[in-house]
């Protein structure tokens, strides 16, 4: 750590706690994180509302969520991605013009506590730069699309919004929940995640989206992942600084021009095919001195987790990570199956004021064993991977996994919570899962769909394709609360088999060498 760096933590460190202190609370239950609005506890249910007096529940969109217009104006939606020769992705089609993105025209119906109808009056409006959004579900026929809300009148310039009641943000993810069929993983597991982690976690609101006057289901607006004053709140930088907080995040898709040389890369320990990017600060500030200054600081941490010092135990490391972050993270990772950590969409952060720290948690299209190819509830995923295959060696981290997994489920993350928090959501949700699945139910029949679009049998198993992909909404939620459950068991039995990681007789080759 620098000199600067120390002075400014040490100045700021009074502030930090008080700050701090106004964040964190703790509720009835035990259990500490952040306040956090969470839609399904918030807003009306249907049996709440009562009958609807506009309508009665006649012929036509009448809904407690809030709805969700777009209106493209009959332009092709960019962001589509097409096979090359090896049968990868090797690109995406543009708008009709070459665009990148189109301008587009939406609006909101989200007045609170009551039914909203397509024809109401719009609660906020405005203008937005539109494409289809992800990684592999951009492959999937209900898409995911990213919102970047502008000035009317003026594409170039960004204008900051509020939707469904969330905060201000400039950019919004709508996410269409097409692999998932219970419609919840990203909504529940969002929310838990910011009990657990107690900083800032994506907010989220259901919805209904039209798009071009075609009803599409049910959707998750959601705030991406951005530095602002409403959400990852880093200090601003300043052209100039000498000292600067960053974002950076590792993909296996990446803008080349915002690739750093880390120290996992160029040392062959990071996965094939993935790359570090600097994300804040922005493409206009990432001068050669910007970018060098983020990859020097990340550098200088990730060496001394691979270093000879890390196996002596010497605790330097924990100057420079936040191991709470870590071991937060690590928990909802392991615990919700996320297999590709470390490897897409894994975040990590520094502000000036603090230490580096991994997160915002994003992408739960896939917990609870909803990847395309299935994932074992009875074994660790991730505890030797990327950085947590060095982390393990350490006695006081696994320590204190082991301690706060326990801690977790007494509370935020016991199974009788966890199966009463589904059953609020989806009886939450009531008849938008059928107004979504007459548009989508083709799509519990496997064979209708694409190979990108379903779970893959394991051909170690002799599983069918029916097996493995669910034939109904009750049978969806059923399998991964069965998942959850049997999650959670095994986890509760062999947490303890971590303290492995960290015996001398697991490295002392490494020692040696």
């Amino acid at each position: 750590m620098t000199v600067m760096r120390r002075g400014i933590i040490a100045m700021t460190g009074m502030t930090v706690c008080v700050l701090l202190l106004s964040i964190f609370f703790q509720d009835l239950e035990g259990r500490t994180g952040v306040l956090r609005y969470q839609q399904h506890r918030e807003q009306p249910s249907e049996e709440e509302l009562g009958p609807c007096a506009v309508c009665g529940g006649a012929e036509g969109l009448c809904t407690h969520l809030p709805i969700i217009r777009i209106d493209t104006g009959g332009q092709t939606i960019p962001g589509r991605p097409y096979e090359g020769p090896d049968g990868v992705t090797a690109g995406y089609y543009t708008g009709d013009n070459g665009e990148e993105e189109i301008l587009v025209q939406f609006s909101t119906v989200a007045e609170e506590d009551v039914w909203h109808h397509e024809e109401d009056a719009s609660t906020d409006e405005g203008a937005a730069l539109f494409r289809y959004r992800g990684n592999s579900s951009r492959w999937f026929t209900k898409g995911s699309f990213r919102l970047r809300t502008v000035k009317d009148g003026d594409p170039e310039t960004a204008r900051s919004q509020g939707l469904l009641g969330m905060k201000s943000g400039k950019e919004w993810a709508l996410h269409g929940p097409f692999l998932d069929k219970t419609l919840m993983r990203n909504y529940m597991c969002m929310n838990l995640s910011a009990e657990v982690m107690g900083t800032w976690v994506p907010d989220t609101r259901f919805c209904e989206l039209i798009l071009d006057g075609e009803y599409q289901g049910v959707y998750l607006l959601m705030e991406t992942i951005d530095v602002g004053e409403n959400r990852l709140d880093l200090r601003e930088y300043e052209p100039g600084d000498p000292v600067l907080s960053y974002l950076v995040r590792i993909e296996p898709y990446t803008n080349q021009e915002k690739v750093l040389d880390n120290f996992s890369l160029y040392s062959y320990r990071m996965e094939p095919g993935r790359h570090l990017e600097l994300l804040y600060p922005g493409t206009a500030d990432q001068t050669r001195r910007v970018q060098n200054y983020v990859q020097a600081d990340f550098n200088e941490v990730e060496r001394m987790l691979y270093s000879v010092e890390m196996l002596e135990g010497s605790g330097a490391w924990q100057q420079e990570l936040d191991v709470d972050s870590l071991i937060n993270y690590y928990i909802l990772m392991e615990f919700f199956g996320i297999n590709d950590t470390f490897a897409a969409s894994t975040y990590f952060y520094r502000d000036v004021r603090g230490k580096l720290s991994i997160g915002p948690v994003w992408d739960y299209n896939n917990a609870f064993d909803n990847f395309l190819r299935p994932i074992s509830s009875q074994e660790f995923i991730l505890s030797q991977r990327g950085w947590y295959a060095k982390l393990m060696q350490d006695e006081d981290f696994v320590e204190r996994v082991v301690s706060r997994y326990r801690q977790l489920r007494r509370g935020i993350l016991s199974e009788e919570r966890l199966l009463a928090y589904e059953k609020e959501v989806e009886t939450w949700l009531g008849s938008a899962v059928e107004r979504n699945f007459q548009v989508w139910g083709y799509t519990f029949d496997p064979e209708q769909l694409s190979t990108r679009e379903r779970k893959r049998p394991n051909p170690k198993t002799g599983d069918t394709l029916q097996d493995v992909n669910p034939s109904s909404y009750e049978e969806a939620v059923e399998w991964m609360m069965d998942y959850i459950v049997d999650r959670g068991r095994w986890m509760d039995e062999h947490i303890d088999s971590l303290r492995q990681y960290c015996h001398p007789s697991r490295f002392a080759n490494d020692m040696l060498g």
